[in-house]
């Protein structure tokens, strides 16, 4: 049997020091910096430099499409295994952090930072499980290729522009999503709502910066003295475990309610900061979009919209993600997972009748969800592979996540979270056990040796 673990344990400085590099780069898609070859901005194109620089430093030869993604082959072969990352992140609350987030802090042989998992440790296992599988000169069939992105949670451009360059790999994986193999994603849904409502005791309400985020705070303007509101406020956050503030705004009142951010898959394992002022102030205020967020937006189901749907994959989850309300101007956006079997032109249908009657347009755009067959050989050899170095008896899975997976044939997410543990994604403090990151790495050199020998 083949020791993998032993020359990971080798590499696991070589490792982190690398996270440490990738962390540095603030890879939040910026638009203000984007030009010719970095399409999302400086940062973007800086951490994909880096990722090529590591390649180029362990003598293995790589390539680059415009700034939008590049890889890194390792081995030979005439057909390829891709192992598919990315390098941008979703942007960091402006307080909540214990630490810089762009700074990777390494406590109790825990790692903090933006990234850390999602997705730039869980690439690097991918990687680190390729180069170990070569430094072996392990007997294998297929080249291997590691591919990353810079666009990915802002809708995967990076690779589908890479793919009209470059062909696809035979098959392969993204470690961007959690352990056992999974099979299946949920189609996806972004609506955009938007049209006027008079303010009616509403002045203005902005939270959300990605739709696919739980958002953490609100912060809302209403008509009158603060003092009509400090008691309610105060009871209803005391009652729902909540914090903010209500503090005086000329002659009217600044109200900051604070929740719990999640990624938008898992929407009930945050709390949205917008449903919860909407619901408090649908009994203080008469303004028709606190009762729209309130009575048909403040589930994580569909239920309120009426488009609860429980299909092969499970439940349809929804976000409300962005809100922003000035000048009796309105602009919302949901993020809706769903079944990959869900009739998305119904849904939309459905939505509209809903918030019609507010004189509101909805705009949806959708991404089809991801089936592969689980007694399928990726599926079969990566499951194995899982269980053999974890030695469990977990099944392969579905999940609301959308991942590069939908971006290739014959690939699924695999890895690199483990069930039971919050890595914090997508929210302050974002972390993983170094050993998580080993063990991983272990899981991806069996698995892919497995399929490539």
């Amino acid at each position: 049997m083949i020791d993998f673990r032993s020359e990971i344990e080798k590499e696991k400085e070589n490792f982190i020091n690398d996270l440490a590099t990738l962390v540095s780069y603030p890879s939040v898609q910026d638009d203000s910096t984007a030009k010719e070859n970095q399409p999302f901005g400086k940062a973007n194109r800086d951490v994909l430099d880096a990722m090529l620089s590591i390649g180029q430093r362990d003598g293995f030869a790589t390539a680059e499409v415009d700034g939008y993604a590049g890889h890194i082959d390792i081995g030979e072969g005439e057909e390829t295994f891709g192992v598919l990352g990315h390098l941008d992140v979703v942007p960091v609350n402006d307080i909540g952090w214990d630490s810089n987030p762009f700074v990777m802090k390494r406590e109790n042989e825990i790692l903090y930072g933006r990234g850390v998992v999602d997705d730039k440790g869980a690439l690097l296992a991918g990687y680190y499980a390729c180069k170990i599988i070569n430094k072996l000169d392990l007997d294998t069939r297929m080249k291997m290729r590691v591919i990353f992105g810079c666009n990915e949670e802002l809708g995967s451009k990076c690779v589908k522009h890479y793919f009209t360059k470059m062909p696809f790999p035979k098959m392969g994986f993204t470690p961007d999503a959690s352990f056992p193999v999974v099979y299946g994603e949920k189609a996806m849904a972004t609506v955009n709502i938007t049209g006027s409502i008079a303010k009616k005791g509403l002045i203005s309400m902005f939270a959300g910066k990605r739709a696919n985020i739980v958002p953490e705070e609100v912060i809302a303007i209403v008509e009158g003295s603060y003092k009509n509101y400090l008691k309610s406020f105060n009871d209803f956050l005391e009652k729902n475990h909540l914090d903010g503030t209500c503090e005086e705004e000329g002659n009217h009142t600044r109200l900051i309610l604070k929740g719990k951010s999640a990624h938008a898959s898992l929407p009930h394992e945050g709390k949205n900061a917008v449903s919860y002022l909407a619901l408090y102030l649908v009994n203080e205020i008469d303004n028709e979009l606190i009762k729209l967020i309130a009575d048909n937006m403040s589930d994580y189901h569909g239920v309120g919209l009426k488009i609860a749907h429980n299909g092969l994959m499970g439940d349809l989850t929804m976000n409300l993600g962005v809100i922003g309300y000035k000048n009796d101007q309105v602009s919302l956006t949901l993020d809706i997972r769903a079944s990959h079997e869900i009739d998305f032109a119904k849904m939309s249908s459905q939505i509209q009748s809903v918030i019609s009657p507010y004189q509101l347009q909805s705009e949806t755009a959708t991404t089809p969800g991801l089936y592969v067959d689980p007694q399928s050989e990726l599926i079969t050899k990566l499951h194995q592979a899982y269980q053999e170095v974890t030695q469990t008896n977990d099944q392969p899975q579905t999940m609301g996540g959308g991942t590069y997976a939908k971006s290739m044939p014959n690939c699924v997410a695999f890895g690199v979270e483990f069930d039971g543990y919050d890595y914090k994604i997508h929210g302050n403090n974002e972390n993983i056990p170094v050993d998580h990151l080993m063990l991983a790495t272990e899981i991806y050199c069996k698995a892919i040796y497995s399929l490539i020998k």
